[in-house]
Protein backbone atom coordinates (compact mmCIF):
# COMPACT_ATOMS: atom_id res chain seq x y z
CA UNK A 1 0.00 0.00 0.00
CA UNK A 2 1.25 3.43 -1.00
CA UNK A 3 2.24 6.17 1.75
CA UNK A 4 0.04 8.21 0.22
CA UNK A 5 -3.07 5.90 0.93
CA UNK A 6 -1.96 5.27 3.64
CA UNK A 7 -1.73 8.93 5.30
CA UNK A 8 -5.43 9.54 3.84
CA UNK A 9 -6.60 6.35 5.88
CA UNK A 10 -4.51 7.62 8.93
CA UNK A 11 -6.29 11.19 8.82
CA UNK A 12 -9.78 9.39 8.38
CA UNK A 13 -9.52 7.84 11.26
CA UNK A 14 -8.36 10.74 13.14
CA UNK A 15 -11.02 12.61 11.68
CA UNK A 16 -13.81 9.71 12.55
CA UNK A 17 -12.10 9.82 16.26
CA UNK A 18 -12.56 13.60 16.75
CA UNK A 19 -9.17 14.15 16.38
CA UNK A 20 -9.25 16.36 13.35
CA UNK A 21 -12.04 18.60 11.96
CA UNK A 22 -13.96 17.90 9.13
CA UNK A 23 -12.17 20.80 7.84
CA UNK A 24 -8.81 19.67 8.22
CA UNK A 25 -9.36 16.30 6.98
CA UNK A 26 -10.87 18.15 3.40
CA UNK A 27 -7.74 20.62 3.17
CA UNK A 28 -5.48 17.42 3.38
CA UNK A 29 -3.96 18.52 0.06
CA UNK A 30 -0.68 17.36 -2.11
CA UNK A 31 0.88 19.63 -4.86
CA UNK A 32 1.51 17.94 -8.55
CA UNK A 33 5.49 18.01 -9.15
CA UNK A 34 6.29 18.87 -12.39
CA UNK A 35 9.81 19.67 -14.73
CA UNK A 36 11.04 22.70 -13.36
CA UNK A 37 10.98 24.81 -16.65
CA UNK A 38 13.08 28.32 -16.22
CA UNK A 39 14.36 30.20 -13.98
CA UNK A 40 12.52 32.96 -11.84
CA UNK A 41 14.26 36.32 -11.50
CA UNK A 42 17.06 37.90 -13.52
CA UNK A 43 18.98 34.72 -14.24
CA UNK A 44 21.29 35.25 -11.44
CA UNK A 45 22.02 32.93 -8.02
CA UNK A 46 23.38 33.40 -4.78
CA UNK A 47 25.91 30.17 -3.32
CA UNK A 48 27.89 29.44 -0.45
CA UNK A 49 30.19 26.92 -2.34
CA UNK A 50 32.24 27.60 -5.40
CA UNK A 51 31.45 24.51 -7.30
CA UNK A 52 28.06 24.85 -6.97
CA UNK A 53 25.95 25.91 -9.97
CA UNK A 54 22.21 26.14 -11.17
CA UNK A 55 20.80 23.59 -12.83
CA UNK A 56 17.58 22.46 -13.73
CA UNK A 57 16.86 18.98 -13.09
CA UNK A 58 13.97 16.58 -11.49
CA UNK A 59 10.42 17.05 -11.19
CA UNK A 60 11.10 19.85 -8.75
CA UNK A 61 8.50 22.35 -9.75
CA UNK A 62 6.01 21.45 -6.45
CA UNK A 63 4.56 23.73 -4.20
CA UNK A 64 7.26 25.62 -2.67
CA UNK A 65 7.79 26.19 -6.46
CA UNK A 66 4.74 27.90 -6.96
CA UNK A 67 4.72 29.57 -3.83
CA UNK A 68 8.24 31.39 -4.91
CA UNK A 69 6.48 31.95 -8.51
CA UNK A 70 2.81 33.04 -7.39
CA UNK A 71 2.68 34.51 -3.94
CA UNK A 72 3.94 37.67 -4.91
CA UNK A 73 0.51 38.11 -6.79
CA UNK A 74 -1.55 37.93 -4.00
CA UNK A 75 0.63 39.00 -1.42
CA UNK A 76 3.65 40.89 -2.98
CA UNK A 77 4.66 42.87 0.75
CA UNK A 78 4.89 39.51 2.17
CA UNK A 79 6.84 38.29 -0.14
CA UNK A 80 9.03 41.40 -0.24
CA UNK A 81 9.43 40.81 3.35
CA UNK A 82 11.18 37.29 2.97
CA UNK A 83 13.15 38.74 -0.27
CA UNK A 84 14.27 41.69 2.13
CA UNK A 85 15.05 39.83 5.03
CA UNK A 86 16.78 36.63 2.69
CA UNK A 87 19.43 39.61 1.56
CA UNK A 88 19.90 41.56 5.12
CA UNK A 89 20.90 37.28 6.22
CA UNK A 90 23.41 36.90 3.45
CA UNK A 91 25.05 40.08 4.22
CA UNK A 92 25.99 39.10 7.81
CA UNK A 93 27.60 36.01 5.86
CA UNK A 94 31.69 35.95 5.18
CA UNK A 95 31.90 34.96 1.26
CA UNK A 96 28.55 34.54 -0.35
CA UNK A 97 29.04 34.23 -4.43
CA UNK A 98 27.09 35.51 -7.13
CA UNK A 99 26.84 33.82 -9.90
CA UNK A 100 25.02 33.10 -13.42
CA UNK A 101 22.93 30.54 -13.64
CA UNK A 102 25.30 29.19 -16.16
CA UNK A 103 27.62 28.27 -13.15
CA UNK A 104 30.04 31.68 -14.11
CA UNK A 105 31.04 33.93 -10.99
CA UNK A 106 29.60 37.23 -10.65
CA UNK A 107 31.00 38.48 -7.92
CA UNK A 108 31.95 37.31 -4.44
CA UNK A 109 32.28 38.63 -1.00
CA UNK A 110 31.47 41.94 -0.21
CA UNK A 111 31.24 42.70 -3.87
CA UNK A 112 28.55 40.08 -3.71
CA UNK A 113 26.86 41.73 -1.19
CA UNK A 114 26.34 44.86 -3.50
CA UNK A 115 24.83 43.21 -6.29
CA UNK A 116 22.52 41.17 -4.30
CA UNK A 117 18.34 41.53 -5.36
CA UNK A 118 15.14 40.58 -4.53
CA UNK A 119 15.57 38.51 -8.24
CA UNK A 120 18.46 36.82 -7.34
CA UNK A 121 17.14 35.62 -4.26
CA UNK A 122 14.34 34.04 -5.98
CA UNK A 123 16.45 32.04 -7.93
CA UNK A 124 18.14 31.25 -4.72
CA UNK A 125 14.81 29.98 -3.00
CA UNK A 126 14.07 28.00 -6.07
CA UNK A 127 17.77 26.31 -5.99
CA UNK A 128 16.92 25.33 -2.24
CA UNK A 129 14.02 23.77 -3.16
CA UNK A 130 15.70 21.88 -6.08
CA UNK A 131 18.36 20.60 -3.76
CA UNK A 132 15.99 19.32 -0.75
CA UNK A 133 13.28 17.74 -3.61
CA UNK A 134 16.63 16.02 -5.15
CA UNK A 135 17.70 14.58 -1.52
CA UNK A 136 21.14 17.04 -1.92
CA UNK A 137 22.16 18.30 1.31
CA UNK A 138 22.49 21.85 1.89
CA UNK A 139 24.71 23.95 3.22
CA UNK A 140 24.40 25.78 6.65
CA UNK A 141 23.62 28.87 5.26
CA UNK A 142 21.10 27.84 3.06
CA UNK A 143 19.42 25.79 5.51
CA UNK A 144 19.21 28.79 7.70
CA UNK A 145 17.26 30.74 5.11
CA UNK A 146 15.12 27.71 4.47
CA UNK A 147 14.14 27.70 8.26
CA UNK A 148 13.99 31.38 8.51
CA UNK A 149 12.24 32.65 4.81
CA UNK A 150 11.42 29.54 2.68
CA UNK A 151 9.57 27.79 5.22
CA UNK A 152 7.51 30.75 5.89
CA UNK A 153 6.57 31.80 2.31
CA UNK A 154 5.84 28.42 2.03
CA UNK A 155 3.60 28.24 5.06
CA UNK A 156 1.75 31.75 4.09
CA UNK A 157 1.33 29.96 0.50
CA UNK A 158 -0.50 26.82 1.89
CA UNK A 159 -2.80 28.46 3.65
CA UNK A 160 -3.78 30.45 0.73
CA UNK A 161 -4.25 27.54 -0.78
CA UNK A 162 -6.41 25.97 2.03
CA UNK A 163 -8.85 29.06 1.63
CA UNK A 164 -9.30 28.45 -2.07
CA UNK A 165 -10.09 24.32 -1.67
CA UNK A 166 -12.50 25.48 1.47
CA UNK A 167 -15.05 27.50 -0.20
CA UNK A 168 -16.34 28.70 -3.31
CA UNK A 169 -19.98 27.88 -4.46
CA UNK A 170 -20.27 25.21 -7.29
CA UNK A 171 -21.76 26.97 -10.53
CA UNK A 172 -21.86 24.04 -13.08
CA UNK A 173 -25.59 23.65 -12.98
CA UNK A 174 -26.23 27.96 -12.65
CA UNK A 175 -27.81 30.38 -15.11
CA UNK A 176 -25.98 32.74 -16.66
CA UNK A 177 -27.66 35.91 -13.95
CA UNK A 178 -27.16 33.70 -11.40
CA UNK A 179 -23.38 32.86 -12.10
CA UNK A 180 -22.96 36.74 -12.72
CA UNK A 181 -24.53 37.94 -9.59
CA UNK A 182 -21.69 35.76 -7.85
CA UNK A 183 -19.17 37.50 -9.87
CA UNK A 184 -20.05 40.71 -9.56
CA UNK A 185 -20.34 40.11 -5.41
CA UNK A 186 -16.39 39.26 -5.83
CA UNK A 187 -17.47 35.49 -4.82
CA UNK A 188 -15.60 32.46 -5.07
CA UNK A 189 -16.61 29.86 -7.64
CA UNK A 190 -15.92 26.53 -8.50
CA UNK A 191 -16.28 24.41 -11.49
CA UNK A 192 -15.44 21.67 -13.98
CA UNK A 193 -13.50 22.16 -17.26
CA UNK A 194 -11.19 20.25 -19.27
CA UNK A 195 -7.61 20.73 -20.59
CA UNK A 196 -5.52 18.69 -23.08
CA UNK A 197 -8.06 16.06 -22.12
CA UNK A 198 -7.78 16.27 -18.59
CA UNK A 199 -10.47 17.13 -16.68
CA UNK A 200 -10.06 19.47 -13.74
CA UNK A 201 -11.73 21.20 -10.58
CA UNK A 202 -11.54 24.90 -10.92
CA UNK A 203 -12.29 27.79 -8.42
CA UNK A 204 -12.14 30.98 -9.26
CA UNK A 205 -12.32 34.15 -7.12
CA UNK A 206 -13.39 36.70 -8.73
CA UNK A 207 -12.29 39.43 -6.76
CA UNK A 208 -8.74 38.97 -8.00
CA UNK A 209 -8.79 36.54 -10.86
CA UNK A 210 -7.24 33.97 -8.59
CA UNK A 211 -7.36 30.62 -10.08
CA UNK A 212 -6.83 27.58 -8.29
CA UNK A 213 -6.58 23.56 -10.60
CA UNK A 214 -6.90 20.73 -9.09
CA UNK A 215 -7.26 17.30 -10.16
CA UNK A 216 -9.04 14.71 -7.01
CA UNK A 217 -6.24 15.69 -3.97
CA UNK A 218 -3.72 17.23 -6.27
CA UNK A 219 -3.17 20.41 -6.58
CA UNK A 220 -1.55 22.10 -10.35
CA UNK A 221 -1.44 25.46 -9.45
CA UNK A 222 -2.74 28.50 -7.31
CA UNK A 223 -1.80 32.26 -9.53
CA UNK A 224 -3.50 34.76 -10.66
CA UNK A 225 -4.89 35.27 -14.26
CA UNK A 226 -4.56 39.29 -14.09
CA UNK A 227 -2.25 40.17 -11.88
CA UNK A 228 -3.11 44.02 -11.50
CA UNK A 229 -6.97 43.30 -10.67
CA UNK A 230 -9.89 41.13 -11.51
CA UNK A 231 -10.42 42.33 -15.55
CA UNK A 232 -13.27 39.23 -16.63
CA UNK A 233 -12.23 39.81 -20.00
CA UNK A 234 -9.02 38.56 -18.94
CA UNK A 235 -10.61 35.91 -17.29
CA UNK A 236 -12.51 35.10 -20.34
CA UNK A 237 -10.01 35.47 -22.47
CA UNK A 238 -7.29 32.76 -20.09
CA UNK A 239 -9.98 30.20 -20.76
CA UNK A 240 -10.39 30.17 -23.50
CA UNK A 241 -7.06 29.05 -24.40
CA UNK A 242 -7.52 25.45 -24.32
CA UNK A 243 -9.82 25.01 -21.20
CA UNK A 244 -12.94 23.55 -22.08
CA UNK A 245 -15.59 24.91 -19.51
CA UNK A 246 -18.75 21.79 -18.59
CA UNK A 247 -21.09 25.03 -17.79
CA UNK A 248 -21.70 27.29 -21.19
CA UNK A 249 -23.66 28.98 -19.21
CA UNK A 250 -20.32 30.18 -17.03
CA UNK A 251 -18.55 31.13 -20.53
CA UNK A 252 -21.45 33.23 -20.95
CA UNK A 253 -20.86 34.87 -17.66
CA UNK A 254 -16.77 35.30 -18.61
CA UNK A 255 -17.90 36.39 -22.09
CA UNK A 256 -15.85 33.65 -23.66
CA UNK A 257 -17.17 33.53 -26.81
CA UNK A 258 -18.87 30.31 -27.80
CA UNK A 259 -19.33 28.37 -31.24
CA UNK A 260 -23.05 28.81 -32.92
CA UNK A 261 -24.54 25.50 -33.37
CA UNK A 262 -23.96 24.28 -37.60
CA UNK A 263 -26.80 25.26 -39.58
CA UNK A 264 -28.85 21.93 -40.45
CA UNK A 265 -28.17 20.44 -43.88
CA UNK A 266 -31.21 19.85 -46.06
Amino acid sequence: MSKQILSKEFLRMQKLAGIITESEYLNEFSFYNSPDEDNPGNKQIVVFKEDDKYAIQGNTHGELSHAIKHFGEFDPNSLNSELNGTINYIKTLANPILKNVSGADIASGDNAKKQLTPNAILNTFDYINDKVINNQELTPEEKEIKSKFLDKLNGDYDKLVQDYISGGTDVDNMKEDEIKKLISSNKKIKFKGSYKGNEFDYILDSSNSGLLAKKGDNISTLFRIDKKGNDINKIGAYFSRGVEIKNPELKKALNIQTSPSPEPTL
